[in-house]
């Protein structure tokens, strides 16, 4: 694919103006960001501001990605200075629904991750006994069996509309 590259030209008035507004937002995330660190304002009143900037950004993008893609067929890349975008397609993955054995493999494969999931949250509840090594007596088998163990993500900070 050859990539589309931007001539030596001056960029047009509107294209001047969006890279003057985004000059001008970098600098605002900067200076927040310098506030922030000074102690002039809470962090959590500045991570506020910036996750609903954050939220704009994605919707705005949003918006004009498919014709972005549109744009981007036959070409593949779009170059702007050191930066580029490229169009990719989408994974491939194996569909299996129409497959029986797999299907039925798969619900009991869920239902016992779902019988373990409550064994362990019974664990929590002080309903299930655990026994050494973080086994228990399952109950359909009647087997000891090891349980699961809670895994946890990264924390983060999330943005929601009271």
């Amino acid at each position: 694919m050859e990539a589309v590259k931007l001539k030596a030209h001056q960029p047009t008035n509107r294209e001047a103006e969006i890279i003057t507004q985004k000059r001008t937002g970098k600098m605002f995330l900067e200076k927040v960001v310098h506030e922030v660190q000074q102690g002039n304002i809470p962090a959590t009143f500045a991570a506020l501001q910036i996750k609903q900037l954050e939220k704009e950004f994605k919707s705005a993008l949003t918006q004009i990605e498919e014709q972005a893609k549109e744009e981007l067929i036959g070409t593949g890349v779009y170059v702007y200075g050191d930066y580029q975008i490229k169009a990719r397609e989408g994974s491939r993955t194996v569909d299996f629904t129409e497959c029986e054995e797999v299907t039925k493999a798969q619900a009991d494969v869920d239902e016992m991750k779902a019988y373990l999931k409550q064994s362990l949250i019974g664990l929590d509840k002080g309903i299930t006994e655990v026994q050494p090594d973080h086994h228990f007596a399952c109950k359909l088998s009647g087997e000891i069996r090891k349980l699961p163990k809670w895994k946890y993500n990264k924390s983060s900070i999330v943005l929601t509309k009271v």
